[in-house]
């Protein structure tokens, strides 16, 4: 039975995919129509792609991810990338559906898309020294095999498998 913090964050992420979905605009006759609440990930910079996950060991480069959050690079003059590490997941609802459940639908989904995946991982990826970090879905593919645009059909692809 997941944890009363997990069923709270399961309920959160159903509610925000939700209102995502709805447009909050009542529509009025003869108005123009209103464009759509839906939030996607923005475009990486080469940047965002080289630095994201910059202190862990194997120095991977992000291709795409379903996140909404603008990364933003350093700027100033003390400006310095955040150390990133491996963090265990716990007992979360993701980790206790992977590998009987969900890991299967998840390696279907990426062949169906021909991504040449090597690993797929439900980790914690923070900022060292902060207290929080989130529960992902990481997903290694072989070097320069996949493109921005198809990596983020796919991470989207899965992100909708994870709220499903």
């Amino acid at each position: 039975m997941p944890s009363a913090q997990d069923q709270d964050f399961i309920a959160a992420c159903i509610e925000a995919a939700r209102i995502q979905a709805l447009d909050p605009q009542p529509k009025q006759a003869g108005a123009a129509p209103q464009s759509s609440p839906v939030k996607l990930p923005s475009p990486l910079s080469e940047m965002e792609a080289k630095n994201y996950y910059h202190g862990l060991p194997s120095s991977p480069i992000l291709v795409a991810r379903s996140s909404t959050t603008v990364w933003k690079a350093p700027q100033g003059p003390e400006a310095y990338l955040p150390v990133k590490e491996l963090r265990p997941v716990g007992n979360s609802a993701l980790s206790k559906v992977w590998e009987d459940n969900l890991a299967p639908k998840v390696h279907a989904l990426l062949d169906s898309l021909k991504v040449q995946w090597t690993s797929t991982d439900v980790v914690r990826i923070g900022i060292v020294d902060e207290l929080s970090a989130p529960v992902i879905l990481w997903i290694g593919v072989q070097p320069a095999s996949l493109s921005g645009q198809d990596g983020l059909t796919a991470a989207l692809k899965c992100h909708s498998l994870l709220v499903e």
